[in-house]
């Protein structure tokens, strides 16, 4: 969460909005400043966008959402009952909210694996290769050599 403008602001809706209200104001607001269609400057226009790609992922995710709620409602009642001092204190249940991303799904954790398989046999393969064709395997770089 940064700064004081709230995620439901960003997006336009109320607190209570369903996902399908989530994804109609998301869908408007993304044509609206997407660097390629909006007249805004580039810069501009990508953080903008960011804020509001950033809402969406926090608020469109049941999990993120309770979190982000129970967040709202704690930095609401802190407000009441004592004033902030330093607007620099860290909190601990911060961690959970931003940069918390979903675990990787079957198909990202195969796609891992292969590339671990096919970069080991091509190392492997490379090794077989340089061993057979007589080089040696501690080379003296040719830009050592004087």
């Amino acid at each position: 969460m940064k700064g004081e403008i709230s995620y439901y602001k960003i997006l336009g809706v109320d607190e209570n909005a369903s996902n399908h209200e989530l994804r109609k104001a998301f869908c408007k607001l993304s044509i609206e400043l997407h660097p390629d269609t909006t007249s805004l400057e580039i810069d501009d226009a990508k953080s903008k966008f960011q804020e509001v790609l950033e809402a969406y992922e926090n608020l469109n995710n049941s999990n993120l959402r309770k979190k982000y709620d129970n967040k709202l409602k704690e930095k609401y009642r802190s407000k009441q009952n004592t004033k902030v001092f330093n607007n620099l204190i860290i909190d601990s249940n911060n961690q959970n909210l931003v940069g918390n991303r979903r675990p990787f799904s079957n198909g990202e954790l195969f796609s891992l694996f292969l590339l671990f398989i096919i970069i080991s046999i091509s190392l492997i393969c490379s090794i077989f290769i340089a061993s057979f064709t007589g080089k040696e395997l501690d080379t003296i770089p040719t830009w050592l050599v004087k």
